[in-house]
Formats: structure tokens, sequence, C-alpha cells
């Protein structure tokens, strides 16, 4: 079912490839240069993450806390899902389902791996540094790890790597996978894996590191394939029956 799920949700994306051109469309940009952006300062992107850590310090008394937890999950009844799980990862797939149909985007693939990359790992040893300094015990008292969300942060980095790649060239799509971040947070919640202040701060910090790396941009002109800078592939994705999968193919 949560498979079934989500192709439903990528279907839209991965539909222009079912043309017969599909072959250019599907031509992606590997290592090539990227679409023109206007840079913003970075204390103007770094408003909204602040924001989130304070609201969250701000709210993280026991009192408080738990009066928000109580209202959030009453209307849900005990309800339960491992969705969160899966849909984290979302912008990811996201993200390299428009560079394999061709969206412009502000990096080519490399350096969006790149970035991605490094985001993910800063971000990832700053929510764990934090877990196990603090050692917040989690709603369903299944751990000591609850702050700050890991979900969470992992989500919104994928997430702000999309905006960061396409909210100039195409903000519609740059800001899709905000959808799935926020989603993410809100399940860690209503699971009762999470307080509502670790989901914050994880979100918070997930956006600044993400948006700190697409700032300074390091490694950019790092380049393992400069020696062949046209390398050319493409992803079809193939669905029949009961079975799915994709075709990738990759040229030197």
């Amino acid at each position: 079912m949560k498979t079934h799920l989500l192709l439903l949700l990528f279907l839209p994306f991965f539909s222009i490839a079912q043309k017969k051109d599909y072959p250019s469309l599907a031509a992606i940009n590997w290592t090539g240069e990227g679409a023109a952006v206007k840079k913003n300062p970075l204390w103007v992107k770094s408003i909204a993450p602040i924001a989130l850590g304070l609201t969250s310090a701000l709210v993280y008394s026991p009192a408080i806390k738990t009066d928000i937890q109580n209202w959030v999950l009453e209307p849900f009844n005990g309800y339960h899902t491992t969705l969160d799980d899966y849909i984290q990862y979302a912008p990811i797939i996201e993200m390299y389902a428009f560079d394999a149909l061709k969206v412009p985007a502000r990096n080519s693939v490399w350096n969006q791996t790149k970035y991605l990359v490094m985001a993910e790992l800063t971000t990832a040893g700053i929510v764990h540094l934090m877990k196990n300094t603090f050692k917040i015990k989690r709603p369903d008292g299944s751990a000591h790890t609850s702050f700050p969300s890991g979900h969470t942060g992992q989500a919104f980095v994928t997430s702000q790597v999309l905006f960061n790649e396409y909210y100039q060239t195409r903000p519609l799509l740059g800001i899709s996978g905000y959808l799935f971040s926020g989603a993410t947070g809100a399940l860690r919640v209503i699971n009762n894996r999470h307080w509502v202040p670790d989901v914050l701060m994880g979100a918070g910090i997930a956006i600044l590191m993400t948006n700190i790396i697409y700032h300074f941009e390091p490694l950019k002109d790092w380049n393992p394939w400069h020696k062949n800078p046209n390398i050319q592939a493409s992803f079809i994705p193939q669905i029949q029956n009961d079975t799915y999968g994709f075709n990738l193919k990759v040229a030197f």
C-alpha cells in the first residue's frame, strides 16, 4: 500500500518521460553549468530556521510541551503509521526525477549530490550530538533520544536542497518538498515519537545548515569527471502490473 501511494505521488512527474521523445527529455546535466540564480544574503535565509529554533526553546518547558502534545494527539485517538519513515526521502526522488526531465536547476547533478551529502552529514552530526547531550525522554517513553527530531532533520535537509535548486527556476517545484518534510514532522508528533519542539528544532537545524552550505558552496569546483564533462544519462521509470523498476543509462 505504501509503495502504491509513493508511486501515485510521483507519477505526475514521471509521466512526461513516457512521450516518444523521452530520451532527449531525460538527458541529465551531470557535471555542466546550472541555471543562473540570484544569491540572497545569508542572514535573510537564516531568519526562518532561527525562528524555528527559538520557538522550540520557548515551548520546551514540560508543562507547555505536554499540553501541546495532548492537544495534537486527542483527535487522532492513538493513530499510528510508519509512513514518516519513507516520505522523509521523497524530495530526493523529486530532485533526481526533475533532473531526468531536464528541469532547469541551480546546479548540475554532481554538485546537487555533493551539497546534499554535506547537508545530510552536518545536520545528522549536530542532531545526534544534541540527542546524546540532552537525553530528553520521548513522549512514548521508548528512549531518551527525543530532542531534536532526526526524521524531521533528514526530511527538511532534502526539501531545502530541493528548494535551493528550483525555487528561482520553477517555484512550485521548489516548494513541493515541504509537503513531505512538513508531513514527516507532523507524523512524528502524531505517532507520539516526538514532542512538537523536537520537530521545530530538527527543521530549524536542517534548513540552517543546508542554507549555509548553499551559500558558501564548498568544493564547488571539485569535479573528478572534468576530463569528460559531457557525461550523459537517462532515467526511465518502468511500471508493469505489480512490478516496478527503472532503466538507467550512463554514456561516458
